[in-house]
């Protein structure tokens, strides 16, 4: 019985389909090698990474290689936004960032960004933090704080020069400023 289904003409069509797509344990046999499935070739500049084995392209864009890379104000900064607010929504992140420069040059602040986040009980002295900078929350951090110091974002918080983490209970400081808004976890005052 078994002999005369394999006869059958539908049946033997449906053999060779499955034998030809792999189906039943047969493997197809390829009729050219292995092509890429698009070409990035334009996308590639010389500092990026890309793993290729000859069927995939994977581009790695390095966001930032190291600090070498970054000027010092962007670094102090992008340090600041990162362990401040680095768990935070990225309207968050850049809330903290405009902040630090809506203090950049008030004289009870500092003029330069370095200068704000290292005033001795404002943020933290940032030369002693030292994230991993091949993270993607460093290269959040430090896009977050590029578009904060060049200033082409709207304002999450206009005029926000303090906060504090929301879980925190105010002290007198807090109760004497005018609260402009919660973002994330912080709470924004002017």
């Amino acid at each position: 019985m078994s002999a005369k289904l394999a006869q059958h003409p539908l049946m033997f069509a449906a053999i060779l389909f499955a034998a030809a797509t792999g189906a039943m344990g047969f493997a197809a046999i390829p009729t050219s090698g292995p092509a890429l499935a698009y070409d990035m070739s334009a996308e590639i500049t010389g500092d990026d990474k890309v793993a290729d084995d000859g069927i995939d392209q994977v581009l790695y864009k390095e966001a930032i290689a190291s600090s070498s890379k970054i000027d010092k104000q962007l670094e102090c900064m992008a340090k600041v936004v990162m362990h401040e607010a680095g768990n935070q929504p990225r309207a968050g992140q850049l809330a903290v960032a405009q902040l630090i420069m809506n203090r950049v040059g008030q004289e009870r602040f500092g003029s330069t960004v370095c200068e704000v986040v290292n005033q001795p009980g404002q943020f933290f002295r940032t030369a002693s933090y030292n994230p991993h900078q091949g993270s993607q929350r460093w290269a959040t951090a430090v896009e977050v704080s590029r578009q904060a110091m060049a200033g082409n974002a709207d304002q999450v918080v206009p005029g926000a020069v303090f906060y504090h983490a929301a879980h925190a209970t105010p002290n007198r400081f807090f109760r004497s400023r005018e609260r402009l808004s919660m973002v994330g976890d912080h709470i924004f005052y002017r």
